[in-house]
């Protein structure tokens, strides 16, 4: 079998993003219900892994970890705000990935990404 197809999807996705991604990166493309284009891609060991998103303009976006939520990285000053402007709470679990904002599906995507992607971050 020929690796030659995965090796065109790298490049093709490296010159959609304008991120360098290597032959043994862990890779994942996703479309969102917007049709917003997403890549992960995680390096050999490097512990955080990059984010790309069509919608901050291909801007490297670092993951660190699985997602979070707003209430997850409020400060009580800023949970107080979201208390007064959130209906039944909603904002509060809105997904976030760093400064991200993300829809849930994405969210799912991320975290999935970053359970897969793991044994690179642990390799030599």
């Amino acid at each position: 079998m020929t690796s030659e197809p995965d090796g065109n999807l790298r490049r093709l996705l490296a010159q959609m993003t304008g991120f360098p991604i290597g032959d043994k990166d862990y890779i994942s493309y996703f479309v969102n219900s917007s049709g917003e284009e997403a890549v992960f891609v995680q390096k050999w060991g490097v512990q955080s892994a990059t984010l790309l998103h069509s919608d901050m303009g291909w801007e490297p976006q670092v993951v660190k970890g699985p997602t979070t939520t707003m209430a997850d990285a409020a400060t009580e000053a800023q949970k107080k705000a979201l208390a007064s402007v959130s209906l039944d709470g909603e904002l509060f679990s809105t997904p976030l990935c760093g400064d991200m904002i993300l829809d849930r599906a994405e969210a799912r995507w991320i975290d999935a990404c970053h359970s897969a992607s793991e044994p690179l971050r642990d390799a030599d």
